[in-house]
Order: C-alpha cells, then sequence, then structure tokens
C-alpha cells in the first residue's frame, strides 16, 4: 500500500510560530510589536534550536533592544567593511545599476569626477579606513571641522559633507549602517552664490559685436536661449528645427570636459539635468542672427555642429571664454563670467513675462518630476516669451 505524506501545519505556541519544510529543517517566524512578521535569516535542523533563536527575539523586544533579523544580518555583513570600501562601491555603474535601492543609472562622467575629486581629496584622507558602522555623528563633526581649517573652499567642503551624507543615506537602506552621522544642520549648505550682474539687451549687443565674427551668434543663442555652454557647443544642425519664421532648437545634448585624476576627455551625453533635455523658441531677432550664421559657418550635413572655430573644429571653452571675457570688460563689467550669458537669458525672459514655470522648462533648471508637470504647459507659452525677448531688444 503506497505511503502517503501530509504537509505538518505549523506548531502553534504562545509567542512566533515553527514550520517544518519538507526538507526536515524547521523555519521560524514571529509577530513583531509593529504587527510584522519576521522570518530567521536562516532554517534550523532542530527544534529546539529554532526555540532558542524566538526565545532570544522575544528578550531583544522585552529590552527594548530589537531591530528585524535582516537589519542586523545586514549590520554583520557590513561589520567589517570600512567607509573607503563602501563608497566607491556605491560610485560603481553596475553597482548603482543592480542596487535594489539606487536602482539608477551610473553617475554622469562629470558628476562621477566631481565624487571622485570629493572623496580622494576631501573624505577619505580622514575617514577612509574607518570602520562604515564606527563613524559617529561627533566624529562626523570632528572631520566637518578639520576639513574648514584644511580647505579654504566652502563649495566644495558643503559638496564633500552633501556627497559624505548621501552615501549613508544609502548605507541606511540597505541596512549597512544602523544611522547616518551627518547629522550637522548648519553643515553641507553652500554658501550663498554671489550675484550675477545683469547685461541691458544694448549690452549685449555690444558683448556680441566685441568678439571674433564666427563667436558672435554663439553669444546671441547662449544669452537669449539660455544654453548651458555644454549645450552650445554640441548643438547641430539636425538639431535646428525651422517653421516658417519660426525656429527651435532641440536640447539633448552636451559636451562637457572630465578631469579625473588629472586626465581630462571630452565627453558627450545628456545634459546637466533630466530637464535640460528641452525644446526652446528662438526669439526672431535671433533666429535672424544664427540663420546668416549657419549660411557662412555650419557645415551642410544634420551632425554638423553648428558653433566652431574657424578651422570647422569644436568650439575651444578657452578661447570662447577669453573673447567673450573681453566683451564683458568693453561694458564695465569683467567680473562677468560665460556661464552667466544663461543667467541673463533667464533674467530677460523674465523681464519679458514669462513665469518661474515658464522659466524652469525655457532654462532647463529643475528637478525631473517637475519639468514633466511644467514642460507641456510651457511650449505654447514659449513662443510668445521668445517674440516678447525680440520687442524686448528692439527696444
Amino acid at each position: 500500500m503506497a505511503r502517503t505524506t501530509t504537509r505538518k501545519k505549523p506548531q502553534r505556541r504562545t509567542w512566533g510560530t515553527l514550520r517544518t519544510l519538507p526538507s526536515g529543517n524547521i523555519r521560524a517566524s514571529y509577530t513583531a510589536d509593529d504587527g510584522c512578521v519576521y522570518f530567521a535569516t536562516r532554517t534550523f535542523d532542530s527544534k529546539i534550536d529554532a526555540e532558542g533563536w524566538l526565545a532570544h527575539e522575544r528578550r531583544l523586544l522585552d529590552r527594548g533592544e530589537w531591530t528585524s533579523p535582516q537589519t542586523r544580518a545586514a549590520l554583520k555583513k557590513s561589520a567589517g567593511m570600512t567607509l573607503r570600501e563602501y563608497a566607491w562601491r556605491w560610485m560603481d555603474a553596475e553597482y548603482r545599476l543592480e542596487s535594489q535601492i539606487l536602482n539608477d543609472r551610473p553617475l554622469r562622467p562629470k558628476t562621477h569626477a566631481l565624487y571622485t575629486r570629493l572623496l580622494d581629496s576631501r573624505i577619505l584622507p580622514d575617514l577612509g579606513d574607518e570602520l562604515l558602522t564606527a563613524i559617529t555623528p561627533e566624529r562626523v563633526n570632528k572631520w566637518w571641522g578639520w576639513l574648514g581649517g584644511e580647505y579654504s573652499t566652502p563649495t566644495s567642503n558643503a559638496q564633500a559633507y552633501q556627497l559624505l551624507k548621501a552615501i549613508y543615506s544609502t548605507a541606511v537602506e540597505e541596512r549597512a549602517a544602523r544611522e547616518n552621522p551627518c547629522q550637522h544642520k548648519k553643515a553641507g549648505k553652500p554658501p550663498r552664490p554671489r550675484d550675477v550682474q545683469p547685461l541691458t539687451p544694448a549690452e549685449l549687443v555690444k558683448v556680441a559685436e566685441s568678439v571674433p565674427e564666427h563667436y558672435r551668434a554663439a553669444v546671441a543663442v547662449a544669452a537669449w536661449c539660455g544654453l548651458r555652454f555644454g549645450e552650445l557647443i554640441e548643438l547641430r544642425r539636425k538639431d535646428v528645427h525651422t517653421a516658417g519664421e519660426r525656429m527651435t532648437l532641440s536640447i539633448s545634448r552636451a559636451a562637457t570636459t572630465v578631469t579625473t585624476r588629472g586626465k581630462s576627455t571630452l565627453e558627450v551625453g545628456p545634459p546637466k539635468t533630466d530637464a535640460g533635455i528641452r525644446d526652446v523658441t528662438v526669439p526672431p531677432h535671433v533666429a535672424e542672427i544664427l540663420r546668416a550664421h549657419m549660411k557662412a559657418h555650419t557645415g551642410k550635413g544634420p551632425e554638423s555642429l553648428v558653433f566652431t572655430t574657424t578651422r570647422g573644429l569644436r568650439l575651444s571653452q578657452t578661447a570662447f571664454t577669453k573673447s567673450v571675457k573681453n566683451g564683458f570688460a568693453s561694458v564695465g563689467k569683467p567680473k562677468m563670467r560665460v556661464h552667466d550669458l544663461r543667467h541673463v537669458g533667464a533674467t530677460l525672459a523674465a523681464h519679458a513675462g514669462a513665469t518661474t514655470k515658464e522659466l524652469m522648462s525655457r532654462i532647463g533648471h529643475t528637478t525631473p518630476a517637475m519639468s514633466m508637470r511644467y514642460q507641456i504647459a510651457a511650449q505654447e507659452r514659449d513662443i510668445l516669451i521668445a517674440d516678447k525677448l525680440s520687442e524686448l531688444a528692439k527696444g
């Protein structure tokens, strides 16, 4: 007569549950004070071992020392890991893609280079060899004090603190650390940004006229359309769209120089933020300038760069900056930077009546979620803003 096997029911207990698995091993679980069911991170060979585990969990709860078994297992696994080891793992592209917590694309090249510099120079020399789980708020405060005395660079120091805090935020979520030791309320706040000197439309014209002829359209587009320099030098003929007299720029890439440990490379990728992927309507008076420039200086192919050197090469930031700085000096504002042209564009758009949301869409300076919310509604309004910008230029 064939034998039949029946699945054993969980054994009833005053607290906790034991279930015998088909393998003969025993799985233990219990309901904690938070109402959630927690399982042992392993099975047991004998009932007495499983009961011992439940008794230990009960004592932890009674003494107020309880954390979940999964949290304790993660902490045990990371107990021998230094901050240096965890930080470089946090930076690793493959790890970021596989991590359930980060679940994100790899860091952009320029961001990766910045974080590498901050880790190498400011974080790891003092904290790198200490255990990830051993660094306390008091230790971080001591490091923050050392940082201010060692480096008179408030912005980079603030970035370093923010980076350390971000690394520990992930560690806490991954249960590799119990708490985030970056708890200083005033640390990590960047200094107040310097005030950008505004340019009037007349001054902007004078700046453009003072640079070499093949740079003039680039100055106009950077200012009136609010492009970042990396977006400007990666703009190609295929990105310039015309419909009658109307012109639109599709911004989806940027070129940036990335310097990591003394080695510089040019990287082409998405703009600085996800919101940087946008369409910008060109003010009519700038469209005229750009059409003339492209006719004279831009290759015919769709991949041809719109702005180049006289030899057809990609614009050099050094040469372009030198020329534009001379232009700023010609209007009595020698401290302005090339990037300030972008701020000028935002200011002029605001004068033309753009709302904060419309500026976020036009300039591409926002979070991805905000961009999705604002961009669709702002596209039609952007045409009106562009028209008003030309009216502003004409006085």
